[in-house]
């Protein structure tokens, strides 16, 4: 079993990351470069839920292969990895909750 590196919420922040720069490009044309701390914030915390993903992973794989690590410490990380994946489905469930608000706004 190999972890893959190239995995789909790997693919999903370079997406976002896409998105949110060209999404800041277009607020503030004359700073190209720098990124906001808004999406530097998202694109930190999907880091954070996909190293903890590949950290359960990594865990659960030894547990099956024989390493020496504790299964309670393998429940405990994949515990973890879910709660904050089920928490970063929820921020981008109001996220998306507040740009439909935001488009439906007539000016």
């Amino acid at each position: 079993m190999q972890i893959q590196t190239d995995s789909p919420l790997n693919q999903h922040i370079e997406k976002l990351t896409k998105l949110l720069n060209r999404v800041g490009e277009r607020s503030n044309p004359s700073v190209k470069s720098e990124s906001s701390p808004f999406s530097d914030m998202l694109v930190g915390g999907l880091q954070r839920v996909n190293d903890m993903q590949n950290s359960a992973e990594s865990q659960m794989e030894q547990l099956i292969t024989g390493g020496d690590v504790n299964q309670a410490e393998v429940f405990t990380s994949v515990q973890k990895a879910d709660m904050s994946f089920r928490m970063l489905v929820q921020i981008r469930n109001k996220l998306m909750q507040a740009y439909e608000e935001i488009n439906s706004i007539r000016v």
